[in-house]
């Protein structure tokens, strides 16, 4: 292939790169109601993040509108930097209380969760991207020392980064350089961007925020997915503990104990919690009255809900419908 030609397959790229079918760029755009992200029926959020040619997107997002990020996960490496604000996020069995300036890193295949502070909203930026983007053949010394433990869930990055600990301005600045690079899309941008994530992993891994993961650790977190999901399709449904500890394979006990590692709730928490969300969902976008939401999100009893509703928001249902039809 001449230069010339080469030239123009690189020009085409590029375009396709800077201008092609990508997705919104300076908001972090969640369809679903509950999980914030579209999410299939295992939690495995659905939109993509990039294009095949560069799997990497970079957001600006806020908590004004979507309080929480309820738990949900992807296949991609997710780096979040708090501009402002404050909130608490869940990695796995990890509670991490958020402010400004905090990194906040989620691996592969993570399951998370994010929720703001009502009175002090989160404001982020964040970069989303696959690590076959940095891949290279079998029996590269980063491919098998770095980029497939991380793949394959064998290792993972600490999660929570925070203003004085080691290396944390430097990490910063590489993070802020990524979103800029990708944002600005120059000429030959991907090449930067490519140096500048080794750039990060390099400060992660000689700062020592790399830890293994068990297999056991692997095995509990799919159990706990399955569970989600089942709730997620039929949380309709009289959903009793038994038979979802049953989905796990563990016993009751240590699966109650292990669900809320997990999620921070109880079980009963979770799915009045899950249900709450899809009530809430459908007072602000449909008429349909108290009544029949109540029924179709699994409660029994209308004045049951109405009182979980009221305890959990602040607010009844027809006063939570009026404000939000208000606001819009």
């Amino acid at each position: 292939m001449s230069w010339l030609e080469i030239s123009v397959r690189l020009r085409a790229v590029e375009q396709n790169l800077t201008h092609g079918g990508n997705h919104a760029r300076n908001r972090y755009i969640r369809k679903n109601p509950l999980h914030v992200s579209e999410v299939d029926d295992n939690l495995k959020e659905l939109s993509p993040h990039g294009s095949f040619e560069l799997p990497v997107e970079t957001y600006t997002g806020d908590c004004e509108i979507f309080h929480a990020l309820y738990d949900h996960w992807h296949s991609e490496m997710e780096i979040m930097y708090i501009e402002k604000g404050s909130g608490f996020a869940r990695l796995n069995r990890e509670s991490i209380r958020l402010k400004k300036g905090d990194i906040l890193i989620v691996n592969c295949g993570v399951l998370h969760s994010m929720r703001t502070d009502l009175n002090n909203p989160l404001y982020y930026k964040s970069v989303v991207f696959g690590l076959g983007f940095l891949a290279g053949q079998p029996g590269d010394i980063c491919q098998e020392c770095v980029v497939s433990p991380l793949m394959e869930n064998r290792a993972e990055f600490c999660h929570h980064i925070e203003e004085g600990d080691s290396g944390y301005e430097k990490l910063k600045e590489i993070f802020m350089e990524i979103h800029t690079c990708h944002t600005k899309k120059k000429p030959y941008f991907y090449v930067k961007l490519k140096m500048l994530f080794f750039d990060f992993f390099y400060e992660m891994l000689t700062k020592h925020y790399i830890i293994p993961v068990s297999t056991e650790q692997n095995k509990s977190l799919a159990a706990v997915k399955e569970v989600l999901d089942h709730i997620s399709l039929h949380y309709q449904e009289n959903l009793t503990a038994s038979e979802l500890s049953g989905l796990s394979n563990y016993s009751e006990y240590y699966f109650m104990k292990l669900f809320r590692q997990y999620t921070g709730k109880t079980l009963v928490e979770y799915i009045n919690d899950f249900r709450m969300e899809k009530a809430k969902y459908l007072l602000t976008h449909s008429d349909a009255p108290v009544t029949e939401i109540a029924m179709n999100v699994g409660f029994n009893s209308t004045s049951y809900f109405i009182k979980k509703f009221q305890q959990a928001n602040e607010v009844s249902p027809h006063r939570y419908r009026k404000s939000m039809r208000q606001s819009v």
